[in-house]
């Protein structure tokens, strides 16, 4: 992976080859990134996890959202959002609606904890896997980090990129070795019909499962990660159907993590719920298998972490220095923005790493901090594409009642303020039909009329 970044190093000269690699990735490399977008943590570990305690599809819930996600930003988000071309979400929204500092300084101010959030959780759990090799916690977590950096701040998104090709490559082939292992073990066809019978939503589970599932499969064709892999490719026609596959395959692997999960809760009975995965691992797999094994569990943490890194740069360089600080010039004009997107990745890595010293349980953290991004900005964006009728207004109180929301939800969760008055596991889905109800309603009443029918905005 070292080695990768210092040799693509050579094709970065402005700070769009950096952060989008000049828009010339093709369908391989794009759907490969997009699947590691999203192959992370949540999928592998945490799925295994909850297969493990609540029966296979639940373990799914991770790829179903994941998966799900990028097969609707295929089929809806990605092409018109490559079409106008950009860096980041917002200059989706200020070609849509209009450039606003306000809008620049809130997407990036609450995109921040977002995206650390979730780069803390792949780093913790790759210096949990290091564990098994007998790296210390901190050390694996520092390892890892350190080779992240290398190839990231080398290359930017060409390092990114090629090695999240090989890391998903090692994922696809990784992880149906534990689910093929797990199910040889079972008693018979009778215990694999048992797991796969389970329901999709256990009696009782269905806010949690709107909690895991929702913020992916609505949030990700507008997410800085996923946005900044469509401009990346060369067409619209690239992205479009590298996140088509992308979604396929993310939703094939989890399935094969739902089943490894619950396989192993039959055959490890009285294993915690979180150490069945890595249980299966040290005792079903010869150290070849396992060795594969583990390195597709390292890469599926070290390529979601590399693109929340690059997503960290994009939304400092392009959101703040660029549109806040420097509106009137393009990205590729100002002075030290290679320079500013590369300290921003050598200093998110060092605020994750200490973050991540003393967290744990971070799973639910990494879904809560993306309430005050996305629960303001995902109705205006999607609405954007998706209506021609929507206005600049009706984008503002969408944001403004979302986002009251999710910040309300969001505070609720940390501080257990109002507890009882609020259902923080739906908190983000109240967020989005307040959001959609504001944008509907006030873009409805100042969207132009003419003898009382509504005319298209693009003919007046």
């Amino acid at each position: 992976m070292v080695a990768v970044g210092i040799l693509l190093s050579r094709r970065i000269k402005v700070a769009s080859d950096f952060l989008i690699a000049g828009r010339k990735l093709g369908l391989w490399l794009t759907t490969g990134t997009l699947v590691a977008v999203q192959i992370g943590v949540g999928v592998t570990l945490g799925g295994a996890e909850l297969a493990a305690e609540y029966g296979m599809w639940p373990g799914v819930w991770f790829g179903i959202g994941g998966g799900g996600g990028l097969i609707l930003a295929g089929l809806i988000a990605s092409a018109p959002m490559r079409r106008r071309g950009g860096y980041v979400p917002l200059d989706f929204f200020a070609s849509r609606y209009s450039e606003t500092r306000v809008v620049r300084l809130w997407a990036w101010f609450s995109n921040i904890p977002s995206l650390l959030g979730v780069f803390v959780a792949q780093i913790m759990a790759a210096g949990s896997v290091l564990s098994i090799f007998g790296f210390s916690y901190s050390r694996g977590i520092i390892l890892i980090g350190l080779v992240i950096m290398v190839y990231s701040v080398s290359s930017g998104m060409w390092g990114v990129v090629v090695t999240d090709f090989i890391q998903v490559g090692i994922i696809v082939v990784g992880i149906p070795i534990v689910a093929i292992a797990a199910v040889g073990n079972l008693g018979g066809d009778s215990q694999i019909q048992e797991i796969v019978a389970t329901p999709f939503i256990p009696p009782g589970m269905l806010s949690r499962a709107v909690f895991i599932i929702l913020p992916f499969l609505l949030a990700l064709p507008v997410s800085y990660d996923a946005f900044m892999r469509y401009q990346s490719a060369e067409s619209d026609r690239v992205a479009k159907y590298g996140c088509v596959v992308a979604g396929i395959l993310v939703v094939s692997v989890s399935i094969c993590v739902g089943l490894a999960g619950a396989a192993g809760r039959i055959l490890y009975p009285t294993v915690a719920a979180a150490e069945v995965f890595p249980h299966m691992i040290k005792t079903l797999l010869s150290p070849l298998s396992a060795g594969i094994v583990v390195a597709a569990l390292l890469a599926a943490a070290m390529s979601s972490a590399n693109c929340i890194l690059l997503s960290l740069a994009g939304s400092f360089t392009r959101d703040l220095y660029n549109k806040v600080l420097y509106p009137i010039m393009g990205l590729d004009e100002l002075k030290h923005t290679k320079l500013l997107s590369r300290a921003v990745v050598v200093v998110a890595l060092i605020v994750g790493i200490l973050i991540a010293f003393r967290s744990r349980g971070i799973l639910n953290t990494m879904i809560l901090f993306n309430y005050p991004y996305m629960a303001s900005m995902l109705v205006p964006l999607l609405g954007g594409i998706l209506w021609k009728g929507a206005t600049t207004q009706g984008a503002f109180a969408g944001m403004i009642a979302g986002g009251t929301v999710g910040i309300l939800a969001f505070t609720s969760a940390l501080v257990d303020r109002f507890n009882g008055l609020i259902n923080v596991d739906l908190g983000l889905l109240m967020a989005y039909i307040f959001s959609f109800v504001a944008f509907v309603l006030v873009s409805l009443k100042t969207t132009p009329r003419k003898n009382g029918i509504r005319q298209k905005r693009e003919h007046l």
